[in-house]
């Protein structure tokens, strides 16, 4: 069964040559969310190992992989793709001008390439006021965020996130 994905039309402000001016993007109502313990127990479902069993060890897990970002490591999830520590920063033709106080950390993900796939062969729809009021999103999003730089349009506009490449 293919991905199927809607999308809303949604208000967002950005800075272009110091004007902040109003335009539209794309964002990506999702199906919900599901936690940690509906996926251990829809997991574990028809197995002998009990749920609470396998949330142990998958939070030990987890604490290992968040230690090994913290100490610089790319950590490979398998299926799930790759963390890896990363900076963003401004982009300049020549790199004597790169300064390291304009570069900030991040953590990066790359999605292995089954969900990579999914992702990229899904149908797009656009959503109904209906379907958007029933999977709206109780973040800190507002609809009305803002970005900088010139007219490169959005690219990670799934949730809520940042705009940049």
């Amino acid at each position: 069964m293919a991905l199927k994905l809607r999308v809303k039309k949604t208000l967002f402000k950005r800075k272009i040559e110091g004007v902040t001016q109003e335009g539209y993007i794309g964002r990506v109502i999702t199906n919900g969310t599901k936690t940690f313990e509906d996926i251990l127990k829809a997991s574990t479902h028809g197995s002998t190992l009990d749920y609470r069993e396998a949330e142990l060890a998958c939070k030990m897990l987890i604490d290992g992989i968040a230690d090994s970002i913290k100490q610089g490591y790319i950590v490979d999830l398998g299926v799930l793709g790759k963390l890896y520590p990363a900076v963003s920063g401004t982009w300049k033709q020549d790199p004597e001008e790169l300064a390291i106080g304009d570069m900030k950390p991040k953590v990066n993900y790359k999605p292995g390439d089954d969900i990579a796939g999914a992702v990229k062969a899904a149908r797009l729809s656009w959503t109904t006021e209906e379907e958007t009021d029933e999977n709206a999103v109780d973040d800190d999003d507002d609809n009305t965020n803002t970005g900088t730089g010139g007219n490169t349009g959005g690219g990670n506009t799934g949730g809520g996130g940042d705009l940049t490449p």
